[in-house]
């Protein structure tokens, strides 16, 4: 669980790993989701919350390898 606070409001995110083992993803809740390689991720723009799951993201598949 992560815990950020922004100057008006606190959020927590819970944070998951999964696979997709057929059919296609549907993004729900945002306007886009794609696919990228883990090595990938400190490409893309994210928000100060996300950045420690992406950086523990990063180094989990690191540790699996």
């Amino acid at each position: 669980m992560v815990e950020h606070h922004y100057a008006n409001f606190s959020l927590q995110l819970y944070p998951f790993v999964c696979n997709l083992q057929s059919g296609e993803m549907k993004a729900l809740e945002h306007a886009q989701a794609i696919w990228v390689d883990a090595a990938q991720l400190r490409n893309y723009d994210w928000t100060e919350a996300d950045i420690p799951i992406v950086n523990e993201y990063i180094a989990y598949t690191a540790s699996i390898k």
